[in-house]
């Protein structure tokens, strides 16, 4: 049987990645993208396949009808926005936690000795939820973000996380620094707005870091939200406070993601920021 794996190209989805790639047999394809590329990928040529796993994306509810009435099917998510596909048999779905735990707890529900990788899908749920209660946490994304998925995922099939060893630490370390300048600099070109109902916004453009510089912005101004642009990739990331829903506001323009931190890809070649803060109904 030869299997297809479709993951989020974040922390979470790599998680996954990781997990099915170590423990379930057979031959294995995973493919790491982002939400917008979903359905166009499960609508392409997928002949070559007996089995789909899909986890940490939300394809639609039309896209999954189309594959179960084809092939075998997994999903495996926590996004609101795919609730609905438990109507379909093999969907294992909860918000209060991450894809990666989610698939720790699917693989170890059904007998695979997933023990040695709970610390991994501990770390990656506490990150990923922005919980914040442990420190290695936000210095394995650190981690992620420095090694990139290719790398990331070789490192953590090789050997399961008992802390960091001494020259990841190095590494973690080097890459705080620069991040810590990165976001001192970024913040200082801040934005700020009240939108259309009424809520605080900062608007800050950076390439990395989002989910750190969002953090810091809301705390230590007391934003509701913070819209980053990264105009290169032609990314929009959304962070918020605890009682801010940007969800929504992401699926909006084709994106999803969580309540407290969202996002989606620009449709145009050129980035006309004026007209992003327009449809966002920001200004």
């Amino acid at each position: 049987m030869k299997r297809l794996h479709i993951s989020h190209n974040d922390l979470d989805g790599v998680g996954c990645g990781i997990l099915i790639k170590k423990f379930l047999q057979g031959k294995t394809d995973t493919v790491y993208l982002s939400y917008d590329e979903i359905d166009p990928l499960l609508n392409s040529d997928l002949d070559n396949y007996d089995e789909i796993i899909i986890t940490d994306v939300s394809p639609s509810y039309k896209s999954v009808a189309k594959v179960v009435s084809e092939k075998e099917l997994l999903i495996i998510d926590h996004h609101l926005s795919s609730e609905s596909l438990k109507d379909f048999p093999n969907v294992y779905h909860d918000i209060n936690f991450c894809a990666t735990m989610l698939t720790y707890k699917y693989l170890e529900d059904n007998g695979y000795p997933v023990t040695e990788y709970k610390e991994l899908a501990e770390a990656i749920n506490d990150i990923d939820l922005w919980h914040m209660k442990r420190k290695d946490s936000l210095e394995m994304g650190v981690l992620f973000n420095v090694l990139g998925i290719s790398r990331f995922e070789s490192r953590f099939l090789k050997a399961p996380y008992n802390g960091f060893n001494e020259l990841e630490r190095t590494v973690i370390e080097l890459e705080t620094e620069r991040k810590d300048t990165y976001m001192f600099k970024a913040m200082k070109r801040l934005n700020s707005y009240i939108d259309k109902s009424g809520k605080s916004v900062a608007v800050v453009f950076a390439e990395a870091y989002a989910s750190e510089l969002g953090n810091k912005i809301i705390v230590d101004n007391a934003i509701d939200y913070v819209v980053i642009i990264n105009a290169q990739a032609k990314r929009v990331s959304l962070r918020s406070a605890p009682h801010i829903d940007v969800r929504l506001l992401a699926e909006k323009f084709g994106g999803g993601g969580h309540k407290n931190a969202s996002g989606f890809q620009l449709k145009e070649r050129s980035v006309d920021i004026e007209k992003i803060l327009i449809a966002m109904e920001i200004i």
